[in-house]
């Protein structure tokens, strides 16, 4: 049976969508000034902002900026994610190494973390908005039964940033949350996935049903 569901629950009204054109924008650990001047503007209002991003970690490539040697599992061959300043570690198979003090191939020093994920976003908004609680949501920091709870309730309702994975998309109720900031959404149309773009589509919808979901409207 497909059951439609045409309506917010309690009356909440649809978000309203906005896409931002990122060419020709100076970019901040991923992040457009004018995504960072919506998310000062919540915050004014005395309102909560989810910054999301499906990717843990400090950066999802490390590349060598004079060769092009870039990071990969000895093991199973997939691309290593950076996580910190000093660790690798796949995703797909749960292989650890630290970081080179050099590059393998040709030796030299220009090793330069491409793209972000949540722990570098995390660090640009608390340098953006030093003053204002910030929560980051992933795998790391919710390895125990009650972490996302305790998270949840250390934000309260007062003012604030919460920076997540996949974790935050589904189920959560805050009534305070009314922007959601999806962060190099476009990564999500490069998988090999053949499915990639129903998934993404499905991600968006999820992720988008976060605000608003009380009496102030929400933006995506």
């Amino acid at each position: 049976t497909w059951l439609k569901l045409r309506e917010r629950a309690g009356g909440a009204r649809p978000p309203r969508v906005h896409v931002l054109d990122l060419r020709g924008q100076r970019l901040t650990h991923g992040l457009s000034r004018s995504l960072l001047d919506a998310i000062g503007a919540c915050l004014a209002r005395g309102e909560q902002a989810l910054v999301f991003r499906n990717r843990r970690g400090y950066a999802p490539v490390l590349l060598c900026h004079d060769c092009g040697w870039h990071a990969d599992c000895p093991r199973c061959d997939s691309p290593m994610t950076l996580h910190g300043r000093n660790r690798l570690l796949c995703h797909h198979c749960g292989h650890r190494k630290p970081v080179p003090p050099a590059c393998p191939d040709c030796g030299g020093l220009a090793l330069v973390p491409q793209g972000a994920g949540t722990e570098r976003l995390e660090q640009a908004l608390a340098t953006a908005f030093p003053d204002v609680p910030l929560i980051r949501v992933d795998r790391e920091t919710t390895r125990g039964r009650d972490d996302i709870e305790k998270h949840f309730d250390t934000l309260g309702d007062q003012p604030g940033i919460l920076v997540g994975t996949q974790m935050l998309a589904k189920g959560h109720d805050l009534a305070n949350l009314t922007l959601v900031a999806i962060a190099s959404i476009d990564d999500g149309l490069f998988s090999s996935d053949f499915r990639a773009g129903e998934r993404l589509a499905q991600l968006l919808v999820q992720v988008a049903g976060r605000p608003g979901r009380a009496q102030k409207p929400g933006t995506v």
